[in-house]
């Protein structure tokens, strides 16, 4: 095996790894394997001086092995996947930022990410998802901008236009798009059953839109669309899709990367190591393994079987190649510091965007809400079951706006004492039908009562019309500060 040949597969991987320091076992993968770049999760983070560390550590030993910067990648999306909400700022999902109906709010909000992800040394933001959630019932949620293609492609321009400004990467996802599937990908293989004019004139549009505008990077889909792809393949390793659709006919140059290689959709049909091959095949630049280091050695040794089989054409193994190198000369060292991490002014703009975008989405007859006092129940499911994606942790929203407001917080599964007012808090959760059955026997007794989504609107489904419903997008600490403010009025 040459070295020539090493640092060119090298460099088509992404790795991610356990704990807040580099083990020793990413250390031999680097070494070994040159492997190129890196993916970090909240399991990797605990503070800023920590995070800056890590960086500086892994970018010394990658330029050390390899003579090329790395890629430093996360997910920063916004909202629920956000691998530094625990430490610096807490932002509004993308379907707040949209609520709000400013679209330099999503601008705003990527320079906020943009500024602290490159102080503290990470230079490529798996974000923003351009997904239009053109099905309710899918699982990405509220981290869509919208169900219209075209204020999608807004905000996620906008969003794009924000982070890469602040000298770090962006990366739109899911190509072709991930916002008409019900099933998650972690855990099975969707399937998109419309047509090549729908996925054209519904999912591209907003995809096209950022890559006309300069975005840098796109991340596949593990999604299979049956009328662009007859062979029924993942768009993840589609030729077609990939180097035919989005680099021939879109005109894409940037980064191409696959999401996790690791996640069911692909593996079970692949298995990591083969899905991985497929997807560099089809024309994915880096691929990510983004949780156990040895399988990514356990990769790169069937790669260079296939490059010595001729499944993977030198050729084309070399031009990619070229192709990371190349854009990889205009990444920009880390610039600030803990100032930019979650700073007050930063944290001042989360909270006012996601104050902005708590609205009644229905009000009986047109009044105005209840105002609520002493009495006022509140109950609800407490704690919203997080997707594989998702960083949310445990809360309890009706007990926590209890208190805030000064109501009687009751649990969901007692007797419902009479009230005048009650707020029923909703959100994706198993539990959820019995929280809207709950709240409609309140409002059939003659209370009036409040019914508050902390997720998409989706959740206020079944309810009758007497109840007034609101939104406020997210189950989080920020969304939980920014609905107790609306509530006050």
């Amino acid at each position: 095996m040459t070295e020539e040949l090493r640092l060119q597969i090298g460099q088509r991987l992404a790795v991610g790894f356990e704990g807040t320091t580099v083990p020793p076992e990413l250390k031999d993968l680097i070494k070994k394997y040159k492997v190129g770049n890196i993916i970090y999760f909240r399991r990797n983070v605990e503070s800023f001086e920590q995070l800056k560390a890590l960086c500086a550590e892994l970018r010394r030993l990658i330029v050390a092995e390899t003579g090329i910067e790395p890629y430093i990648m996360i997910d920063e999306e916004c909202g629920s996947v956000s691998r530094l909400a625990h430490v610096a700022a807490q932002t509004p999902s993308a379907m707040a930022i949209g609520a709000t109906g400013d679209v330099e709010n999503a601008y705003r909000i990527g320079r906020l990410i943009g500024q602290e992800l490159r102080s503290a040394g990470v230079n490529f933001n798996l974000a923003p998802v351009l997904d239009c959630m053109t099905n309710p019932a899918a699982g990405h949620g509220n981290r869509c901008f919208s169900c219209i293609p075209q204020e999608v492609a807004e905000y996620g321009k906008a969003y794009v236009r924000g982070v890469q400004e602040m000298g770090v990467l962006a990366c739109g996802k899911h190509f072709p798009g991930h916002g008409d599937t019900e099933v998650d990908s972690h855990l099975a293989l969707p399937i998109v059953n419309k047509s090549e004019a729908q996925v054209r004139s519904q999912e591209l549009v907003s995809f096209k839109a950022a890559i006309e505008s300069g975005l840098q990077g796109i991340m596949t889909a593990h999604v299979v669309f049956p009328a662009m792809e007859p062979e029924r393949v993942p768009a993840t390793v589609s030729r077609r899709l990939l180097t035919g659709l989005l680099r021939d006919e879109l005109g894409f140059r940037g980064i191409l990367l696959s999401d996790s290689m690791e996640m069911n959709a692909v593996k079970d049909l692949y298995g990591v190591e083969g899905g991985t091959l497929r997807a560099l095949a089809a024309g994915v630049d880096i691929a990510l393994i983004c949780h156990d280091v040895p399988l990514a050695g356990r990769t790169c040794e069937l790669l260079y079987e296939a490059a010595a089989d001729g499944r993977l054409p030198m050729d084309e193994i070399a031009a990619r190649y070229e192709h990371i190198v190349s854009c990889k000369k205009s990444l920009l060292p880390p610039e600030g510091g803990v100032e930019l991490f979650g700073g007050p002014d930063q944290q001042a703009l989360a909270r006012q965007i996601m104050a902005d975008s708590v609205r009644v989405l229905h009000a009986p007859e047109g009044k105005p809400l209840p105002r609520l006092d002493g009495g006022t129940l509140f109950l609800g499911l407490p704690a919203k079951a997080p997707s594989p994606a998702s960083d949310e942790v445990p809360l309890d929203a009706p007990s926590c706006l209890a208190a805030e407001l000064s109501g009687r917080y009751v649990p969901l599964d007692q007797p419902m004492p009479d009230a005048d007012t009650a707020v029923v808090i909703l959100t994706k959760h198993p539990d959820l039908d019995k929280a809207v059955a709950a709240a409609n026997a309140l409002a059939a007794r003659g209370t009036r009562v409040i019914a508050l989504t902390m997720n998409v609107p989706l959740c206020l489904r079944g309810l009758t019309d007497d109840i007034w419903q609101a939104a406020a997008w997210q189950y989080d600490p920020l969304a939980l500060e920014a609905a107790a403010k609306f509530l006050k009025k």
